[in-house]
């Protein structure tokens, strides 16, 4: 009879412990999944798993360096937990770490990791780029016009100065020209008397 007893309980516990580990929820598959390189931006994580999960459940996310990125919502729908986050993911490394209870209270942690690696639009790039290059130009430009101002401003000045010169010099000429006559006038009217 206590045979009996004991290889009843024993089947019993038996049972009751397979029920037990049935009733926990294993991890299924993520989107991204671990190791994945997207090449468009990302806007939220699921992670799937084979029983229903709870409340409290949760999603946290990183980057590599640390810099922690903000899950906005976690949405929990029987055996899907999805992190909405709050912008589109930049190009880089990432990693998830998770939280979730089974349905039979039993809690269950993992993480993973992956990369974004989207196509990034340059043509803004390039239109700063060629607005740059252009005030390069214009003060060369610039330079070499003030030289060549410069340049012609200082002949004028000396072809200014020549002018003056052989005007003022040409002045005294007359003058001289004008006393000597006048000189001459003079000294033969004081002659004739």
């Amino acid at each position: 009879m206590k045979r009996i007893i004991t290889i009843a309980t024993t089947v019993l516990i038996v049972l009751t412990m397979s029920k037990m580990v049935l009733a926990h929820s294993h991890f299924v598959g993520s989107n991204p999944s671990d190791g994945e390189v997207l090449t468009e931006s990302l806007q939220e994580i699921v992670l799937e798993f084979d029983g229903n999960i709870e409340q409290g459940s949760y999603i946290d996310l990183a980057t590599t360096a640390g810099e922690v990125v903000e899950v906005q919502d976690h949405i929990i729908e029987e055996n899907m937990l999805t992190g909405a986050l709050a912008a589109p993911l930049e190009n880089g490394d990432y990693d998830v770490n998770w939280s979730v209870i089974s349905a039979d209270g039993h809690p269950l942690e993992g993480s993973f990791s992956f990369t974004v690696n989207a196509p990034v639009a340059e043509p803004e790039v390039e239109e700063q780029e060629e607005i740059t290059e252009e005030p390069a130009e214009t003060p060369e430009t610039t330079d070499e016009a003030t030289d060549q101002d410069v340049a012609e401003t200082e002949e004028e000045i000396a072809a200014d100065e020549a002018n003056e010169g052989s005007s003022s010099m040409m002045i005294i000429l007359i003058v001289l020209l004008v006393a000597i006559i006048a000189g001459g006038f003079f000294f033969l009217a004081k002659k004739r008397k």
